[in-house]
């Protein structure tokens, strides 16, 4: 059992997190923190937290586990932050989908006392910010863990504690190699989304062309909804890897537009060949 457990954000992931935790009975108390006093106000009055903090030194101090459960944007000063005020022996831990980045800036700004392990629990659904916290949120997903040569036991432990609270299934990956698949397969979509969507809307004719749009056009740019700082946080935190992918993708764009050019009929075997990579990819969802 934890003894004290400090959570920093508590929106739907770090809310979960807690009810999580309390359901499994495994923490003494559960401390919250978050800079919006409303959200901080629900989190208590669902249970996810026992107290909340107005300071994030009076959430971290005492606590033996501190989960960062934020968007990129301000890890890096509360890691400063933390170095601060946290006891030796506190495991700190994130949930930002950026590893690398996070894991240069708690090895520069934590103490050798203060321990990190960097995290990102992959949650496949469509948009979850309006959905309520539940304990159950994190059930059978996988939960990529990030260790590093300077990664402590005692931290490795106390956050193998936490997945198995969440029911979640670990996966272990190296900080680069992590980036490098989801800046594939989570971020250059959000790229995807946002430059059709710019491309389109900008064009003379969208007044009309916006009457005729059908849902193709709606699945492909609904991520653009959500919070474009967070977007640009994702980008730049993860450029390198993101600049890999979109130069691949530029190239296979320019492949099929050649295609188009000379009315090759071959363009058959390109939507066959997403057609049966898609479907490969669903039968491997589902056997998970």
């Amino acid at each position: 059992m934890f003894h004290r457990v400090a959570i920093v954000g508590l929106g739907l992931i770090g809310s979960s997190i807690g009810l999580a935790i309390h359901t499994a009975k495994s923490a003494q108390q559960i401390i919250g923190y978050d800079s919006d006093k409303h959200v901080a106000h629900h989190a208590r009055k669902i249970g996810a937290i026992d107290q909340s903090c107005t300071t994030l030194a009076d959430t971290v101090r005492g606590a033996e586990f501190v989960i960062l459960a934020t968007s990129l944007s301000p890890i890096r000063s509360f890691l400063q932050d933390i170095a601060a005020v946290a006891s030796p022996g506190t495991v700190v831990t994130d949930v930002a989908s950026t590893k690398a980045q996070v894991i240069s800036w708690a090895e520069e700004y934590l103490p050798a006392s203060v321990f990190f392990l960097g995290g990102h629990p992959i949650l496949r659904k469509d948009t979850y910010d309006n959905e309520p916290a539940t304990a159950s949120l994190f059930k059978n997903c996988v939960y990529c863990l990030t260790p590093t040569k300077r990664t402590s036991s005692i931290a490795l432990d106390k956050v193998m504690q936490l997945i198995e609270i969440l029911d979640a299934r670990v996966r272990f990956l190296e900080p680069v190699e992590h980036d490098g698949l989801v800046a594939g397969v989570n971020q250059l979509p959000i790229v995807i989304s946002a430059i059709l969507m710019n491309t389109v809307a900008e064009s003379p004719s969208w007044q009309d062309a916006a009457i005729v749009a059908e849902k193709s056009m709606q699945d492909m740019t609904r991520m653009t909804n959500n919070d474009p700082e967070v977007y640009r946080d994702i980008c730049l935190t993860n450029s390198e890897a993101l600049s890999r992918w979109l130069s691949e993708y530029i190239r296979a764009l320019n492949s099929f537009r050649n295609q188009l050019i000379l009315h090759d009929s071959n363009l058959t075997q390109t939507f066959l060949k997403s057609k049966k990579l898609h479907e490969q990819w669903q039968a491997m969802q589902d056997a998970n």
